[in-house]
C-alpha cells in the first residue's frame, strides 16, 4: 500500500521547513507531482501508526494535510 500526502501551509502557522522536517521524521519521502510526499506500508496496523504519528507531528502547526491511499499491487 502507498499513501500520498499533500500539505498546505499557512502564513499564520509555523515555519514550513520545520513542518517538512517532522513529516520526514514520520517516514514520508518527498515526491514531485500532484502530491508532496509518499510513504509505503504493508498492513492496516502500519497505516494506523503512520497516521497517528503524522497527526501528532503536525498538530498545532497550522499545517493542513490531505491523504490519498492506493493499493500498489
Amino acid at each position: 500500500m502507498r499513501t500520498y500526502l499533500k500539505i498546505h501551509f499557512s502564513s499564520e502557522g509555523e515555519n514550513p521547513m520545520e513542518a517538512i522536517k517532522r513529516v520526514k521524521e514520520v517516514g514520508f519521502v518527498p515526491v514531485v507531482g500532484d502530491y508532496d510526499f509518499v510513504i509505503d506500508y504493508c498492513t492496516p496496523e502500519e497505516y494506523e501508526d503512520i497516521i497517528r504519528r503524522l497527526h501528532d507531528a503536525l498538530g498545532g502547526s497550522g499545517v493542513y494535510y490531505r491523504l490519498v491511499s492506493r493499493d500498489t499491487a
